[in-house]
């Protein structure tokens, strides 16, 4: 099958020699057709000279192409392109030759009145120029000569230099960058003052006034934003001074707040209730706020009974819950309870906005349009601003109950009934079970737990979001009673009425921490974190179950999200410097506690924790500082005092090591060590009469002492004392003593493991001899010894079981053998003695 021809083929095809493109770059060319007839045809304007050759050319060619502007060669004479009228050739034949021109050169053509040339053709129009007359040739180049800037042009310039400057001030506002939107607003400024100067050397007319007013407005606002108050003060005088703005009212609006601000309320009052005078009277939304401004003035100021006042009018004209709960509070600061109350029900009159339930539209589930449209209006800015008013009212009408029903001569179960019911005759009925939950939170203030889950539990078969809070109440409250088994219970009961709640998972998440199941705690924490990210309880609950695991990478990447949402949390520096420790990072570590320390600079322990940093770093030199400090604010640190008494006998400086030792014997007197120390360091410096009093002292406290006796029998022999013999006897008797006690040790170990191994091998005796007997129970059957460190199911877990202090409570010198069972006989003479016996009474007379 042939390929059909192309119909649209050899259109584009040419031959090269009739490529016109490059023949206006081609000089020789140019030069040669300036030689012919069409260089030397009569320009159709009625110019002579080049200029006339060049237009009548390029009309000619028709654009083909073009030579340089400016060639150099005139018209050959006596030719006939270059014949012109009489006119023209007598002027032309003058100026080339210097001839006086005739009759016929003194006549002026039609068109060239004022020097200006006719034009030929019928399209252009035949318009003057401003041109000299006789003039010859006209340039090319001076059609398109820019136009010079005035200095009016000038000065918009820099008009729209300072606009632009505000703007960019108010854009770095919007995106809380203060410092550069201050720095906009007075480079504006200045440019602002440089435009009024210029326009005054330049005697441009008056300095638009509304432009300075509004630059420096802007100026002081900033000012004000960053809490320059005297400069934003400045400014806002110099508008009044030079009235630059024509709202006066609002400026002094302005400096009444930077009054306020600066804690000058009798200043900010006074600009107050000026602005208010000065504002018209079509202008009632600008009175209202500014009365309420007055009135919250009142209050900074203690001036209760005049913001009431306030208050009371604002609530007559235009009733808002805001007003109405400060009116409230003034009158529960000024013990007016009946007004109180009276406030109470006027809030309560105020219309309640309806939930978003109660205005959801029936649309058919066919139509997509109306589908789509109420999706799209779902969660629109209407309805989140709808949102936002139905919460504050909600919150405003919950606490002015807790205050009417608290301030109730002190029986606060009847002013919370008494709120109760006019909430519940009234169009915020579905607020009345919350005050209920708020009614059983007063009594957990009382202390009165009983009537707290009392009030709780009467909210188990209600709705399942009230269960849902109730249930999680009575988990917290179980959980506080350390009552695990209904702390569990309830919360369980809460994970079933919502599953979503948070507080009911970190709930159950400590009940399971609280008995060192620390996996299903980290699964409740995480799973909080999961419904609510801002959960800090779960977070920081999360964090400590992780540091019981070991898990300190997890725990690193958490305190890190920790610290951006609470950047000021001291405790959370301190959880990441632990942290950071337990991986051997101490230089990181000792960062963190240094942040910590800022915030709490007067802690002796945060001081204390980066001595230990620093010491573990091997700088002594820097860490006794800190420990210096740590002992500064807190005196008590036993820690703190070992470390600061060791330190000192370290270095050879015995003498103040005396105070630290001293110090501790005072907080710990009981220990008979730092005492002891305390002698000791007075021998070390050569102190022997202060060491000897301080031995005797001990003496007298601790008589069984047997290291101080042996420092008195020194230091008596030292001083060639008389009491030497007397303490070398008491020495005697108590090595004696402890020779008899360690014997009595050793014979009672010995008999309890000679009574254990018999008890042993009758008990598998007894068991070969009733090996085949089933019906027989033996009591002394062998049993697998307890294993103290895994003791799950051996003790009652009906209460929550710390073990290690149980195993800390047993003696150090058990061995480790088979427990005694409760198999004794009764003729059986145990040779075992009790550590508190007197041993004086069993020595022979």
């Amino acid at each position: 099958m042939t390929d059909k021809p192309d119909s649209y083929s050899g259109f584009n095809e040419y031959n090269p020699l009739l490529d016109t493109d490059s023949l206006k770059y081609d000089n020789d060319l140019q030069q040669a057709v300036l030689k012919t007839s069409h260089g030397r045809r009569a320009p159709p304007t009625g110019q002579v000279g080049t200029g006339a050759q060049k237009a009548g050319f390029f009309s000619k060619m028709k654009n083909v192409f073009s030579r340089q502007k400016s060639t150099g060669l005139g018209a050959p004479p006596g030719t006939s392109s270059g014949r012109l009228g009489t006119a023209s050739r007598a002027a032309q034949q003058g100026s080339l030759m210097g001839a006086p021109p005739g009759s016929a050169s003194r006549r002026l053509q039609t068109g060239a009145a004022t020097g200006q040339k006719r034009p030929t053709t019928a399209v252009q129009g035949a318009g003057f120029m401003a041109s000299s007359l006789g003039s010859t040739t006209t340039s090319g180049s001076t059609l398109f000569e820019k136009k010079e800037e005035t200095n009016e042009d000038k000065a918009k310039k820099m008009e729209k230099t300072v606009i632009d400057l505000v703007e960019e001030s108010c854009l770095a506002h919007e995106k809380n960058d203060s410092k550069l939107a201050l720095e906009k607003a007075e480079e504006a400024m200045r440019n602002e003052k440089s435009l009024s100067r210029y326009r005054e050397e330049q005697n441009l007319g008056e300095t638009d006034m509304n432009l300075a007013g509004f630059v420096i407005l802007h100026c002081a606002n900033m000012y004000t934003k960053c809490g320059m108050n005297s400069e934003a003060m400045n400014q806002y005088n110099i508008l009044l001074k030079n009235k630059l703005l024509p709202v006066p009212s609002r400026l002094r609006i302005n400096i009444g707040n930077v009054f306020l601000h600066s804690k000058q309320y009798a200043k900010a009052l006074k600009m107050y209730r000026m602005a208010l005078d000065q504002i018209p009277e079509q202008n009632a939304d600008l009175k209202f706020k500014v009365r309420e401004n007055i009135a919250a003035t009142h209050i900074l100021m203690s001036q209760y009974a005049e913001a009431a006042q306030a208050y009371e009018s604002i609530m007559q004209e235009r009733p808002n819950y805001r007003s109405g709960l400060n009116l409230l509070l003034c009158y529960h600061t000024l013990g007016q309870r009946d007004k109180t109350r009276r406030v109470f029900t006027d809030l309560l009159k105020i219309p309640f906005l309806s939930s978003d339930e109660d205005y959801q539209p029936s649309v058919d589930k066919e139509d997509k349009h109306a589908t789509l449209v109420l999706e799209a209006t779902r969660d629109d800015r209407l309805r989140q601003f709808e949102r936002k008013r139905r919460r504050f009212a909600e919150h405003v009408v919950v606490t002015a109950a807790k205050i009417v029903g608290n301030n109730s001569d002190g029986d606060f179960v009847s002013g919370y009934e008494w709120c109760i019911d006019q909430v519940r005759n009234s169009t915020y009925l579905e607020l009345a079970s919350g005050l209920e939950i708020q009614k059983a939170i007063a009594y957990l203030r009382e202390d009165n737990f009983p009537k707290a889950i009392a009030t709780l539990k009467e909210f188990e078969k209600a709705e399942a979001k009230l269960a849902s809070a109730a249930a999680t109440n009575l988990s917290f409250l179980y959980f506080l009673e350390k009552d695990l088994n209904n702390a569990h219970k309830y919360a369980d009961l809460a994970l079933k009425s919502d599953k979503f709640n948070p507080a009911s998972l970190t709930n159950k998440g400590n009940c399971c921490f609280a008995q060192q199941d620390y996996d299903k705690a980290r699964y409740y924490y995480e799973e909080a974190l999961n419904v609510d990210a801002g959960s800090i309880e779960a977070l920081h609950n999360l964090i400590l179950t992780l540091m019981k695991s070991n898990q300190y990478q997890r725990v690193k990447d958490l305190l890190h999200k920790y610290t951006v949402i609470q950047p000021t949390n001291a405790q959370v520096f301190c959880l990441m410097a632990e942290a950071l420790q337990q991986t051997n990072d101490t230089e990181h570590a000792k960062s963190w506690y240094l942040q910590a320390l800022s915030t709490y600079r007067t802690d002796g322990h945060l001081h204390r924790r980066i001595g230990e940093v620093i010491d573990k770093q091997g700088d002594k030199s820097d860490a006794i500082q800190y420990y210096f400090d740590a002992y500064r604010h807190n005196p008590c640190d036993i820690d703190t005092l070992e470390w600061l008494a060791y330190y000192y006998i370290e270095t050879q400086y015995p003498e103040k090591a005396v105070e630290f030792c001293a110090q501790a014997a005072l907080v710990k007197p009981g220990e008979i060590k730092w005492h002891l120390m305390v002698a000791s360091c007075y021998r070390r410096s050569g102190d022997y009469t202060a060491a000897l009093e301080k031995y005797k002292w001990i003496h007298s406290h601790f008589p069984d002492n047997i290291d101080c006796i042996q420092f008195l029998v020194k230091i008596s022999t030292d001083l060639g004392l008389p009491e030497r013999e007397t303490y070398e006897a008491e020495l005697k008797k108590a090595n004696e003593m402890k020779k008899i006690q360690e014997q009595r040790k050793t014979s009672a170990n010995n008999s309890r493991a000679a009574v254990g191994g018999r008890k042993v091998s009758r008990a598998e005796n007894d068991v070969s001899h009733f090996k085949n007997d089933d019906n027989r129970q033996l009591s002394g059957r062998k049993r697998t010894p307890i294993d103290l460190d895994n003791t799950e199911g051996v003790f009652s877990q009906q209460e929550p079981v710390t073990i290690h202090p149980f195993v800390d409570q047993l003696s150090r010198d058990m061995p480790d053998q088979r427990p005694m069972t409760a198999i004794r006989r009764s003729d059986m003479n145990r040779a075992l003695f009790d550590d508190n016996d007197d041993v004086a009474d069993l020595l022979p007379e």
